[in-house]
This record gives C-alpha cells, structure tokens and sequence, in this order.
C-alpha cells in the first residue's frame, strides 16, 4: 500500500481545510493509500520514512521550517509544494519587503495591542534571512497551485504522483476563463474594489478594477471575477519563468502609464506579487542588492 504524508510549515492550514473538504473522495483515497502523517487527521508527531507521496503546505521562515522540509525531502520518493505558499512564497512573503529587526520591533513593540515588555527569544525557532517558496530549498516533484487549491487539482495531482505520470497544469490565464465581456477600452479612474460596479457583465479591469487574471494561471474557473470581484492573483504565474507582477505592471503601463505614476515598491508588489513576491524577479533583485551591500 502507498504512503502519503503531509506538513504544514508557515502557514494558515487552509490548504489542510481544503484537502478534509474533499469528503468523501478523501475516504475513497484513504481506502487505498496508508496515511502516514497529517495535522488535521493523525496525531503523529515525528516525520516518518519511505513516504511515497509528501505534501508540503505554507512557506519556510524559520530553522525549524527548513528542518522539517528537508526531512520530508530525504524521506520522500515524490514531493508536492501545496498551494500557493509554498509554490511562490504566498502572501507572508511580502515581509520580504522588510529585515526581520525591523519585523520583530513591530510586532512586539509597535502595535497597538503589545504590552511592554522584552522580545521573545527563549524555546522559539530562529527565523531565517527571508521567507522561501520550497522549490528554493528542495526538490519538488509536482505543485499545486491556489489559495486554497483547487479540488480537481489536487485530486489530481496525487493520484499522477501515486502512479508516478505527469500531470499538466492550464496554461492559460485566467482572463481565458473568464465570461465578461472585454470591449478594448479602459476607465480613465483606477478603483477599489469595493467601489460599486457600473457595469456587472463587462471586465473588471476594463472598468478600472485592478484585476490580476491576464498574469495569473487559469484552472480556477475565473470563480472571484463571476461574482466580481477582481482577481489577486492567488494561482501564480502561468510557468515558473514568467514573473507575474512585472507582467501586469507592464500591462497596466502600456495601456495606462498616466494612471500608474509614482510607483511604490511595498505598494505595488502587494497588489501584483501578492502571492509570488517571494519567486519574482524582484526578490531576486533585491538579494543581489543586499549581497552586494554586504560584500562592500
């Protein structure tokens, strides 16, 4: 019988939640794969060996994060990064943006809810340098994109890595999958999302709405545009070459660069690297800086 495990490192557990919804699908797996170590389903604690199938749910932050991954990898034959965090770094990566001194004096010194008091430091994990997709650290075998993933998908997903076959992702983006109608023309006014819409049945972004889909993956359905609310990007890139953000910053430039003055690092990457800002160019980019500057 084969064995699957999965882990969660940093990370909400919303990818778990998804993979308990599967219900009654989940039971049928069950019936012919052993279960070997799973927060949601198994009190198991220790990482087991001669797992066939791991997957791997949020993003590495700390020592203890990379430990555990890197267990996982050696105990493993197959390796899913599982959902969005861990394929791209996912939202917590945007405090990439920030050095951790400059993290930890606010959480535990600036915000309005902290008492006063010393910083935490005893029995805690240490955080590393900058939150990382898994795909950085370790060998992944397939992916799983969303936040959450989507049902089909990591259906899927297992059942080629159980059988040891590829399983193709859409290459499309999500503008494909998408119903609305598209006339070519764009708002003069760039809006917020909770602004009432004009028009129900025409392209958000065509109405001014910041909507992700044209650099996102498709596979969702284009669900958040059909009850209008704009894409943020939650499936990544369409392939790991493509940097999602810099492509609709450069979308949005072409088609509105009078719209799109003073462009702000944290603010921009947080509407179009919200997900992937950990796996951009960047990061990237801003590493080589930082290592520069350190070797001056």
């Amino acid at each position: 019988m084969k064995r699957i495990a999965t882990v969660s490192l940093m990370s909400d557990a919303g990818c778990h939640i998804a993979l308990a919804n599967l219900e009654e699908k989940l039971l049928e797996l069950a019936e012919n794969v052993e279960i070997t170590h799973c927060q949601i389903l198994r009190d198991e604690k220790k990482i087991p060996k001669n797992i066939d199938v791991a997957l791997v749910e949020g993003a590495v932050r700390t020592d203890h994060d990379l430990e555990i991954l890197s267990k996982l990898r050696d105990n493993s034959k197959t390796l899913v990064a599982f959902g969005s965090c861990a394929c791209f770094g996912g939202v917590p990566s945007l405090c990439n943006l920030t050095n951790i001194n400059e993290l930890i004096t606010y959480v535990y010194h600036q915000t309005a809810t902290t008492s006063s008091g010393p910083t935490p430091s005893k029995n805690l994990p240490l955080l590393v340098e900058r939150v990382r997709p898994i795909g950085e650290l370790v060998r992944i075998d397939y992916m799983i994109p969303g936040c959450i993933p989507e049902e089909k998908e990591i259906l899927g997903v297992i059942s080629a890595a159980l059988e040891g076959v590829p399983f193709e992702l859409p290459r499309e983006n999500v503008c494909e999958e998408c119903q609305k109608e598209r006339k070519g023309s764009l708002s003069k006014d760039i809006k917020r999302n909770y602004e009432n819409l004009s028009d129900l049945s025409r392209c958000l972004l065509e109405l001014g709405y910041l909507c992700v889909g044209p650099s996102t993956r498709a596979g969702c359905g284009a669900r958040c545009p059909s009850f209008n609310i704009p894409c943020d990007g939650c499936r990544g890139p369409i392939d790991a070459r493509w940097d999602q953000g810099v492509s609709m910053l450069d979308s949005l430039a072409a088609v509105a660069k009078e719209r799109m003055r003073g462009f702000s690092l944290k603010t921009h990457s947080a509407m179009f690297h919200r997900y992937s800002f950990a796996s951009s160019a960047l990061q990237r980019l801003i590493s080589n800086l930082d290592t520069r500057k350190e070797e001056m």
